[in-house]
């Protein structure tokens, strides 16, 4: 299991820029977690470091391989993009599949902003668009682009958010879902068409980012296809037709060793016959040898 490991690294260090080929299971669930992993144990220590420079009103290294999870992520981008490939190609499936995990993404930050912009105006208390309005009257008082991100991380931080969040949460806890429902309803009975579009619109961007990472997720979780195809052998091979594990021969493979010429053969059965033909004179015919 070791040298398999080990192999499944090898192989992701050299094969970088192969997209035609096949990776098992195995090969692809010892790269990827640990890729991930690796990035998301960085991610808090870079985000602190850039945080500490927005409060200290300076311009955080913009260079992406200065941090150590961008920098992973970046370096590991197409070495990961061809790892999925292969391991699609390997459970029998088109390499076009790769794009999930975009669609996801993309979804997911749509459906993020949606509900991080949602979420303030669903307070009844008013402290949510109180916030947003802020914000944006403190990003145009600004001079500028690290000017108003200064001074907006310089709010965040005397801000304390414990309060804060406690009321918009409780807020919007107090919103009525059955609204949406009611209201698609009544925009489906107006105007059907914008209606459906409302609620797939609603479905696409709530439960696009899940369905494609579950369908993602079956993909990189399928045995090896075990019947060739163009991107190469199965790295899972067939055993052959009538052969039986119980039946097979440990010394089969030392009979090389063995192995004898055509011209040996020949003198090895001209010796034997001499010996029978001795044999029987000396046995049963009573000659003596000679």
């Amino acid at each position: 299991m070791i040298s398999r490991i080990i192999s499944a690294f090898e192989s992701f260090t050299f094969k970088f820029l192969d997209f035609n080929g096949r990776a098992t299971r195995l090969e692809y669930w010892c790269i990827i977690p640990t890729v991930w992993l690796c990035i998301f144990l960085m991610l808090p220590g870079d985000a602190s470091e850039v945080w500490a420079h927005l409060l200290r009103r300076e311009v955080p290294p913009l260079n992406p391989f200065h941090y150590g999870s961008i920098g992973l992520f970046l370096f590991t981008f197409i070495p990961r993009l061809s790892l999925t490939v292969r391991r699609l190609h390997d459970a029998g499936r088109s390499g076009k599949w790769v794009k999930l995990p975009f669609t996801a993404f993309t979804l997911g930050v749509v459906m993020s902003f949606g509900l991080l912009t949602s979420l303030p105006m669903a307070d009844s208390s008013g402290l949510g668009p109180g916030l947003m309005v802020a914000g944006a009257v403190t990003a145009s008082l600004s001079g500028g682009f690290w000017d108003a991100l200064f001074n907006m991380a310089a709010i965040a931080n005397a801000v304390n958010w414990g309060p804060v969040l406690e009321a918009m949460l409780g807020g919007a806890a107090q919103a009525d879902p059955g609204a949406v429902l009611d209201q698609t309803g009544a925009m489906a009975s107006h105007n059907p068409v914008a209606g459906y579009q409302y609620l797939f619109q609603i479905m696409l961007f709530g439960l696009g980012p899940f369905i494609a990472l579950l369908l993602h997720l079956y993909f990189m979780l399928l045995p090896s296809d075990r019947s060739d195809s163009i991107h190469g052998t199965s790295p899972v091979q067939t055993p052959a037709r009538g052969s039986s594990r119980h039946g097979h021969n440990a010394y089969a493979g030392y009979a090389y060793l063995t192995k004898r010429t055509d011209e040996e053969q020949i003198m090895l059965q001209a010796a034997r016959k001499a010996q029978v033909r001795e044999l029987y004179q000396s046995r049963v015919l009573s000659k003596p040898n000679g």
